[in-house]
Parts: structure tokens; C-alpha cells; sequence
């Protein structure tokens, strides 16, 4: 009889001690960063309308409350993850791939849902440069996330085009790191850069200037590619798997609502911002038939390809769907 009350006991507090530790382990907030562009427009979305906040309380989380952070650039949103100081991260496929890569194994990072799929300009104010052949060591390329963001893997792919695989860091030596909005300024005020490869809406507004042309855009390299995408640690999809679901259910909607919402989605871009630009002005970009608001992951195997053949991440993925997590199996990627 003895024995029975202890070993009840002992059921009890191991009972009771996990329940403590899935109480402890439970997020009491979500952290989410975005970075500048519209490109973004999903999360801008998803913060206005607090759709992560909706789902949250659908899964019966209504005390977590989601916290935003805007950083400048994929490496960063990486260091924050790795941290542990945010749970869902947003950025360049380059990033995604080299944080897959580097977590490949442990953490094991992966992609949630592709954000956009939208071609970059690299903009000039030369008028002597025609090409990205024309540009010399007097030039700079002003790039956010210079070395690891995804213009930088597609002026790598321009350069092994031109000049061999094994100089595919021809212009390494005149790319100059700066955030989209400050690139922008750099390349109008013709003071430190030549040219910058930036992306909605930044390069469409510097083409409303005189003298500004374009030289490359991204698709003519990559082909229709997504541009932005979310991620997260395998652990926090299945430590969290409500928030995970919330988080997901959150893009989709605002996916959905931007599609079927342009002028709207327009008008929040704009407000987000407090940006002196027209919701018109956005709304001419959303009806670009080149720019595609999708969770659909485009071009990440030939992107991957690229960056393993170059030595950039040492794992080459099988398929797209080994860099992302299965939510988004079923749509038809590449």
C-alpha cells in the first residue's frame, strides 16, 4: 500500500512538473521583423490588420501578443534568430539558404512561405554605363546586405555569365552595403554611388528622376523568382506548433487579402510607412504583371545550385521542399 501511495506520488509530481515546463516553455509573445520595401507588403499586412493576432486567439492563444521589429537586412534577421531574440524571420532567398544551410543538421531552419516573387533593377546615374560590363573600379554598387542577400547572389550570377564561374565575385570589390531607402538617396544625390540593384519600390521611384536608367533586371538572370520569403527554426514549428499555424494562416490571409485588395493593401503600404508616396503609385506596381504577391517558393533550386557550385553553402538541396517546411508542399514551386 505503501509502495502504491508513493509511486501515485511520484506520477503526481512528474505530472506536475511538466506541466510547469510546458507552461514555462509556452511563448507569451511572438516575434516577428520585416524589412523596407514592398516586397514586404504580406507582413505589412499582417501587422495592420493583426492577423497573426486573430489566428493567435483561433488557436486559443489570445494572451500572446506579437511583437515588430524592422531590421536592415537578411544577416541580421539571421543573428536575431540564431539569438533567440525573434521567432520569425523575413528576407532574400540568399539568407534563407545560407541559414538553412548553416543550421543544416541542428537547428535546421527552413522556409515558412514565400513572401514575393518580383524582379530587381540595378539603377545607374551614369549615363556612360549601359551594362553592368561598362561599370569600372571607379564605380559603386550601393546593395542592402552586400555579400549575403539575394541581389548579391544574382550580381554573382550576372558576373559568372559574363566572366566565368570562378569570377563570379568580379564586383565585389565596388559594392557598397547599404539599407534600400539609403541607397536610394546615395544614388540620387550622385555623391558615394554610382548604381544601386534594389527592389520595389525603391527602384521604380529613383526611375521617376532624371538621368536614372536601368541596366539589369533580375529576371533577365534568374528568370520569375520569388524575391522574399519567411523563416524559423524547426524548433519553434514544433515546440509552438499553434503559434507555427497561426503565423502561417496569418500570411495566407494577407496573401489572399492583397490579391483580391490591391488599392487597399496600397493605401496600408503607405500608412505602415507614414511615406510621402500615392497609393497609386504602389497600386501601379501591384498591377505590374511582372510582380507577384504569392506563397509559392520560385527559382530557390536553381538559387541553390548556384551558391553550393560556388561553394556559398556546402549542402545542395534536393528539391525546393527540402528548404521549406511542408505547409507549402502542395503549391507548385521550384
Amino acid at each position: 500500500m505503501k509502495c502504491k501511495t508513493l509511486i501515485g506520488i511520484a506520477a503526481t509530481l512528474t505530472l506536475t512538473v511538466g506541466a510547469v515546463t510546458n507552461a514555462a516553455a509556452a511563448l507569451s509573445e511572438v516575434k516577428v521583423a520585416l524589412q523596407y520595401g514592398i516586397g514586404y507588403l504580406p507582413l505589412t499586412v499582417m501587422k495592420h490588420n493583426k492577423l497573426i493576432e486573430k489566428h493567435l486567439k483561433q488557436e486559443g492563444l489570445k494572451d500572446t501578443k506579437v511583437v515588430w521589429s524592422r531590421l536592415a537586412n537578411g544577416a541580421a534577421m539571421n543573428d536575431a534568430l540564431l539569438s533567440g531574440s525573434l521567432h520569425f524571420a523575413a528576407g532574400g532567398v540568399g539568407p534563407l539558404l545560407i541559414m538553412w544551410d548553416k543550421t543544416h543538421g541542428h537547428k535546421d531552419v527552413k522556409g515558412v512561405a514565400a513572401l514575393s516573387s518580383m524582379p530587381m533593377f540595378i539603377n545607374t546615374n551614369d549615363p556612360k554605363v549601359k551594362s553592368i560590363k561598362d561599370f569600372t573600379d571607379k564605380d559603386r554598387i550601393a546593395i542592402a546586405g552586400a555579400g549575403s542577400s539575394i541581389e548579391t547572389v544574382v550580381l554573382w550570377m550576372a558576373a559568372a555569365k559574363i566572366y566565368g564561374q570562378d569570377n563570379y565575385r568580379h564586383f565585389d570589390s565596388i559594392m557598397v552595403n547599404l539599407p534600400h531607402p539609403a541607397g536610394m538617396d546615395a544614388l540620387l544625390s550622385k555623391h558615394t554611388v554610382t548604381a544601386q540593384f534594389t527592389s520595389p519600390p525603391y527602384q521604380y521611384m529613383e526611375l521617376e528622376h532624371p538621368g536614372i536608367h536601368t541596366i539589369l533586371n533580375s529576371y533577365d538572370i534568374t528568370g520569375t523568382a520569388t524575391f522574399l520569403t519567411t523563416w524559423t527554426t524547426s524548433a519553434m514549428r514544433k515546440d509552438n506548433p499553434k503559434v507555427y499555424k497561426a503565423f502561417y494562416d496569418a500570411q495566407k490571409e494577407a496573401t489572399e487579402f492583397i490579391n483580391a485588395n490591391k488599392k487597399k493593401s496600397a493605401e496600408i503600404y503607405v500608412e505602415d510607412l507614414h511615406s510621402k508616396m500615392k497609393p497609386e503609385f504602389i497600386l501601379k506596381m501591384l498591377d505590374d504583371p511582372q510582380i507577384h504577391v504569392t506563397m509559392k517558393p520560385q527559382g530557390i533550386k536553381h538559387a541553390a545550385d548556384f551558391m553550393n557550385k560556388i561553394g556559398i553553402i556546402k549542402h545542395d538541396p534536393k528539391s525546393w521542399k527540402d528548404v521549406y517546411f511542408p505547409e507549402v508542399h502542395d503549391l507548385k514551386g521550384s
